[in-house]
């Protein structure tokens, strides 16, 4: 769980599936991006549900991506500017600012956090209770005017009281203006970490201009739910969808039974659905599939909702949600508020580690 703005820390433009690895300079800032037209079925063979057997799902539930080359060539950027589906874009739009490379490399481990948040969420819906640890709330960004603490810092301790997850460092700081931090810091190949006290206080607007996440995060609940997924499909949005079909394999398959649905969007471990990029593109590619029935989508946004219903026209509905528990209750057509489990993997607790 991220703290303080804790989706806008989600708002990457994936997941994408970037061009294979190159020795181009990437001298031009810009990024060719175009739609990818695999749907990506989450619910099928990718799935994998060990000490249960599931029933062949009905219809499909899937990812949907694009593609994005961060070094195009000038080929490429005549091929991207001739192709209505296609498009040019300030490189720095995809990428934060950061290098192409340190951009790769975490959506990749976006990956794995938004996977393992979602199959948290999909297991309280289901009525299994999930437990969070951690060894303190990592720092992961900061606000320009929030001073003292830097990026990477591990929170471990607010006036004394220990923190050991991003929600108790919320807990700890509620009802409070001003705090000290016991912060983790320093760790250099060739230095010893350390212990730092940082005063903090909140800003004007009320926030505390930090983002976080539990640092060495585990979380333990007894389902086990794992997926295999292409190497090169990256990027936190394909929680929605993963959340989904692990909802979908656990009751019966049946959520796509009209037609094959389409989700993008991150979820975090309460369930909460938050915004991703790119919507466009992935509408354009959902538009290639006469069969798709609903194309799920965050209701963050309502820009993207609309550009998502302007491409889709009449084809496919969308769907704009806030949770999961919506989503559920739009694709089954009934209400989860207070359902029970009944289909519990036996005798098993699933350990995710992440970072």
């Amino acid at each position: 769980m991220r703290f303080d703005d804790g989706q806008a820390a989600w708002k990457l433009p994936a997941p994408i599936r970037p061009a294979a690895p190159s020795k181009r300079r990437g001298r031009l800032p810009v990024a060719a991006v175009r739609p990818d037209y695999e749907l990506i079925p989450m619910n099928g063979t990718r799935l994998e549900t060990p000490g249960f057997e599931r029933p062949e799902p009905v219809g499909a539930v899937c990812a949907v991506s694009y593609r994005a080359e961060l070094r195009p060539s000038t080929r490429e950027l005549l091929s991207h500017l001739v192709d209505p589906n296609a498009s040019l874009v300030a490189r720095s739009r995809l990428t934060g600012g950061r290098p192409v490379d340190e951009f790769e490399a975490a959506g990749l481990e976006d990956s794995k956090w938004s996977l393992e948040s979602a199959t948290a969420a999909a297991a309280t819906l289901l009525g299994e209770p999930v437990r969070e640890l951690g060894r303190g709330a990592a720092v992961e960004s900061l606000r320009e005017d929030t001073v003292g603490l830097d990026c990477e810092d591990v929170i471990i301790a607010v006036n004394g009281r220990t923190v050991e997850t991003a929600v108790s460092l919320r807990a700890a700081l509620a009802g409070l203006d001003a705090a000290e931090l016991t912060v983790l810091r320093g760790a250099q190949a060739d230095q010893p970490e350390s212990l730092a006290k940082v005063p903090v206080s909140r800003h004007p607007d009320g926030a505390w201009g930090i983002r976080v996440v539990t640092a060495g995060r585990v979380l333990r609940h007894g389902l086990d739910a794992r997926f295999d997924l292409p190497e090169d499909l990256r990027g936190p949005s394909l929680g929605l969808a993963c959340a989904l079909s692990v909802v979908d394999a656990f009751t019966g398959g049946r959520m796509a039974a009209g037609g094959t649905v389409v989700a993008t969007g991150t979820v975090d471990m309460t369930g909460r659905v938050g915004g991703v990029g790119a919507i466009e593109f992935k509408a354009r590619a959902v538009r290639a599939h006469p069969h798709v029935r609903r194309f799920v989508v965050p209701a963050e946004s309502g820009a993207d909702v609309d550009d998502a219903r302007r491409v889709l026209g009449s084809r496919a509905e969308v769907v704009a949600v806030t949770t999961l528990a919506e989503a559920v209750e739009v694709l089954c057509g009934f209400s989860w508020r207070g359902r029970k489990n009944t289909r519990r993997s036996p005798g098993r607790s699933w350990v995710s580690t992440v970072r």
